[in-house]
């Protein structure tokens, strides 16, 4: 009987962690409303939001239960691949949660940012962001949150 037991929860338990993977993958993030209207990826145990806007990217950092991280003595950059060009924007804390920066770069729809960040006494993320397109749940990857983000095909 406790074999039974141990069995079934190791089972519901299996089942609870599939789920929580596929609910955070890119394509579902994609389907969310974000805090600041921007776009929501995962890097290792961070929320990273990016919000773009002419010449200028913020991100705003948060846990996987969306509770802010400090970015105080990070440091972060983005890698702005946007008409034929690639840009590299270094991103500087800017509040409690946020970096921010700005560089010569143009908005387009097939915009890709890759942002890799470290904040004091943590291994460096990276996350890739399509901001102006939005991943359906058939192109989305299930992924661990340990790894580079710029597997997905398009």
């Amino acid at each position: 009987m406790k074999t039974l037991v141990t069995t079934l929860l190791a089972l519901a338990l299996s089942l609870t962690l599939a789920q929580h993977a596929i609910a955070h993958d890119d394509a579902y993030l994609d389907t969310l409303e974000h805090p600041h209207g921007g776009q929501m990826r995962m890097a290792g145990p961070y929320h990273i939001e990016l919000v773009t806007e002419a010449s200028e990217l913020t991100i705003h950092l948060g846990d996987h239960a969306d509770q802010p991280i400090a970015t105080e003595g990070g440091n972060a950059r983005a890698t702005v691949l946007s008409g034929g060009q690639r840009t590299t924007v270094r991103l500087a804390p800017s509040g409690e949660n946020r970096m921010h920066g700005k560089g010569d770069f143009t908005l387009d729809d097939e915009m890709t940012v890759v942002i890799s960040i470290t904040l004091p006494g943590q291994d460096s993320q990276q996350a890739r962001f399509t901001p102006f397109q939005k991943l359906s749940p058939a192109m989305g990857t299930e992924h661990e949150h340990q790894h580079d983000h710029g597997h997905h095909h398009h």
